[in-house]
């Protein structure tokens, strides 16, 4: 979708992947012409191999990442507390915030 997307228009600034899919994403950067993608952003969601790589080659200006850590403990301790006696009353509602990772901070 990107590679054609990047076809149509020639006026593209950014780009926002809040799914899947970065591996395609990248694949269709690089094979634009350098001048080309670097007037391009591109933000996506979480870290794993494949974003560390476009954040390395510039591909990427940020990642938005929840850290799992503190995801899994804020989980858990929700858990526990809808089980406590005030559980049938109370409406929780957790916040954590993300971070943001770019090709300065990797």
């Amino acid at each position: 979708m990107v590679a054609e997307l990047l076809k149509a228009t020639d006026d593209l600034v950014g780009i926002l992947i809040v799914g899947g899919g970065i591996t395609g994403v990248l694949r269709a950067l690089r094979e634009v012409p350098s001048e080309r993608r670097s007037g391009i952003k591109l933000v996506c969601r979480d870290i794993g191999p494949e974003t560390r790589k476009g954040l390395s080659e510039g591909l990427i200006t940020a990642a938005l990442c929840h850290p799992l850590e503190a995801t899994s403990a804020l989980l858990v301790q929700t858990m526990i507390d809808v089980m406590g006696p005030q559980a049938p009353f109370a409406t929780l509602q957790r916040s954590i915030p993300f971070e943001i990772v770019t090709p300065e901070n990797i």
